[in-house]
This record gives structure tokens, sequence and C-alpha cells, in this order.
């Protein structure tokens, strides 16, 4: 089992690329540059990285890892 620190980390860093790849997205709406091949990947990307950290995030124990540390 992991801890929350390593839970946290490891959400940090897919929020990292998730943002990352968001704006790849954006710069290339802002080009005009949207329906080409790399248009394509950076979608591909982009929701490879979102469905990376709703995983993490729907992990058994991550409501409890999420919780720990809080004061309540």
């Amino acid at each position: 089992m992991q801890t929350a620190d390593n839970f946290r980390f490891t959400a940090h860093e897919l929020l990292l690329a998730l943002d990352e790849s968001t704006i790849s997205m954006m710069k290339m709406v802002v080009s005009s540059s949207m329906g080409n091949t790399a248009w394509k990947r950076a979608v591909t990307a982009q929701e490879a990285s979102f469905a990376a950290l709703h995983l993490h995030l729907g992990h058994a124990d991550a409501t409890a890892l999420m919780q720990q540390g809080f004061v309540r």
C-alpha cells in the first residue's frame, strides 16, 4: 500500500502532465493548427494524461489517502 505522500506526489506529477498536454492543445488552437496529424497526437496525449489522472484518483484507497494529513 502506498503512503499519502506518495499518492499526492504521483497525483501532482499527473496533474503537471495533464496541464502540459492541455497547454500544448491550447497553443495549437491559437495558431489554428487543428485537424492535422500533430493535432490528433496532441488530443491523444491530452486524453491519455486525463485518463491516467482519473485512474490514479479513482484508486480504491484514494479517498483515505487524500484525507490523511488534513485536520478535521
